[in-house]
């Protein structure tokens, strides 16, 4: 994984692509940090993979015995 922070002062940035990902596909990302430069919780940047688990397995919903009911989604109120 690469994080890098930048401000951009033109409309096209070039980015230097570590030679481990070279030939991968890579997802980019744009997000504005705010005036102060640091993330929002919801744009938190994770430095290990357990990280991103843990971060994503801290809520789960027991969905057992639930059934979906179609009629009762497309019931208009």
């Amino acid at each position: 994984m690469f994080t890098q922070i930048i401000t951009p002062t033109e409309e096209t940035i070039v980015l230097e692509v570590p030679e481990e990902l070279r030939g991968h596909t890579v997802e980019v990302i744009l997000s504005d940090l705010g005036a102060n430069g640091e993330t929002s919780p919801g744009n938190r940047v994770f430095s290990t993979v357990e990280e991103v688990h843990a971060h994503f397995n801290a809520v789960s919903i027991d969905t057992r015995g639930w059934k979906f009911d179609r009629e009762e989604a497309n019931r208009r109120r």
